[in-house]
């Protein structure tokens, strides 16, 4: 999928965490942000790094987030798409998409058939499956019609029609 076409058509926006607010207590905030905190050092995770210095009561070590990339331009509305194989900092900015579900699934359902995909609506009432395998091998639709294939997606949401259902 193509990033900006993606973005136009779901009307996405780049994300480079989450803020939780009034999680633990009133008053609390938490920024998680995607990708990484500072780096390892000789085997030893950034994190027991951090905290070692935090115990020692280091005064210039400053809070967790002012060694991620993505909590930093969070912070100051900044952003930039990382460079593939770039050797900059910024090349370490991970991000992910905030978007309509609606629109995507739209799109998805575009990108799918303009790539021959062939779309049946109907309410399904059986599904046939492979007697060794287990696998669908194809499902009947309430109108009579049955339709084989080689994959089924099922998206009938936590319902799990296809997976958790016995339609036999």
């Amino acid at each position: 999928i193509e990033e900006n076409e993606f973005l136009r058509e779901t009307r996405g926006t780049f994300k480079l965490g989450i803020e939780f607010v009034n999680w633990g207590r009133r008053g609390d905030r938490y920024f998680h942000p995607f990708g990484e905190y500072g780096h390892d050092f000789h085997g030893i995770g950034f994190h027991q790094l951090f905290l070692r210095q935090k115990m020692l009561g280091n005064p210039d070590l400053g809070g967790i987030g002012d060694y991620s990339m993505s909590t930093m331009a969070a912070a100051r509305s900044a952003f930039g798409r990382p460079s593939a194989g770039a050797r900059t900092v910024v090349s370490e900015l991970a991000y992910a998409f905030h978007f309509d579900a609606g629109l995507y699934a739209a799109y998805l359902r575009k990108m799918a058939e303009r790539q021959g995909v062939i779309r049946r609506e109907g309410r399904i009432t059986r599904a046939h499956r492979d007697s060794q395998s287990g696998d669908v091998v194809s499902i009947e639709l309430e109108s009579g019609e049955q339709v084989e294939g080689d994959l089924f997606i099922d998206c009938s949401g936590f319902r799990g029609l296809l997976i958790e259902e016995e339609l036999e």
